[in-house]
């Protein structure tokens, strides 16, 4: 891949766009580049905000004429049914445009509690999702409320990220990694 790939990151949270730039470096080394000139026209504080905001967040991409929007919203439930639902319903608001969605269940903390895990316990498999989100933040963060701080320590865990293995433990994760694999490839056709 020779062409870079501009975007912007519409989401959350730091732990959201932190999380993407370091897997999108890691996967995809001098490929992708985030248009930081304009993050300010790309925020949201919460996830009520990522859902009113997002059509004017498709829009800005557009006038802006940046390759990919990808979208960090929490699902905020570890229920399958209702995780389908809102994949669907994000799916729906973004057909058209070149998106890509990133959804983990609950909130990212379990992406890097994964990751941690399998850092420190690699034969554990045992599903997380079903665990309270807190226990997922200390987990990963151990009380640290700083965002600095939380970034730094996020740093430490993603230097172990496995993609072939996160997608065999989360779902969410792996629904994520398919749809920049699907990017990469249409993309790959211009």
């Amino acid at each position: 891949m020779s062409k870079i790939i501009t975007y912007a990151f519409f989401g959350e949270d730091e732990a959201q766009r932190n999380f993407l730039e370091k897997y999108l470096n890691q996967q995809y080394p001098n490929t992708f580049i985030e248009d930081e000139n304009e993050r300010w026209r790309f925020k949201a504080g919460n996830g009520k905000q990522v859902d009113s905001l997002l059509p004017e967040a498709l829009r800005q991409r557009a006038l802006l004429g940046l390759d990919v929007l990808f979208v960090g919203r929490d699902i905020d439930t570890e229920h399958k049914p209702i995780i389908a639902i809102r994949q669907n319903h994000y799916a729906g608001k973004c057909k058209d445009h070149p998106a890509v969605l990133m959804l983990p269940v609950q909130c990212i903390e379990y992406w890097l509690w994964y990751i941690k895990r399998h850092s420190e316990e690699p034969g554990k498999n045992t599903p997380l999702e079903p665990q309270p989100r807190s226990s997922a933040k200390q987990a990963v963060y151990a009380g640290t409320k700083v965002a600095a701080k939380q970034v730094e320590i996020a740093n430490d865990i993603l230097v172990h990220l496995d993609v072939e293995w996160l997608e065999q433990r989360s779902e969410s994760f792996k629904h994520f990694h398919k749809q920049i694999t699907a990017f990469l490839n249409e993309y790959n056709k211009t």
